[in-house]
């Protein structure tokens, strides 16, 4: 079966980025396994009250999770969010797409939408059965 992809296109009109075109694929299950075991390990070598969370269903933990990355130290976030992005691929007028750099985002705020949407693809699974 094909990684699963999406594409988002910008649609905020005051955006430098309005009607751009990005493709979200799905990273191979390793590569997203070892970014999750270096995230939530980041996260519990700064937040040590993190790994008690009990019975707390999977889709808060992920949650959770994912709004603490924002505490790390910046060497240990740097590398974790550069990864992200290796999974975003630019949407070309003719239907092709092409690898993102760095000149393709114009906005913060473009940065910040596709990383909800790269988190939401690789974590959807946890809102399976409620959980």
């Amino acid at each position: 079966m094909a990684r699963r992809n999406q594409t988002v296109t910008i649609d905020n009109e005051k955006s430098r980025d309005h009607g751009k075109s990005f493709v979200i694929t799905e990273m191979p299950a390793e590569q997203a396994e070892w970014w999750a075991a270096r995230a939530i390990q980041a996260l519990l070598s700064e937040n040590p009250d993190i790994g008690s969370l009990g019975d707390t269903p999977l889709a808060q933990i992920a949650s959770m999770g994912f709004k603490a990355l924002g505490s790390l130290p910046p060497e240990k976030l740097k590398p974790l969010l550069e990864e992200m992005f290796t999974c975003i691929s630019v949407g070309l007028p003719d239907g092709k797409t092409r690898a993102l750099l760095p000149s393709d985002i114009e906005e913060v705020s473009t940065r910040i939408q596709l990383r909800k949407e790269i988190l939401a693809l690789h974590v959807g699974f946890f809102t399976l059965g409620g959980e």
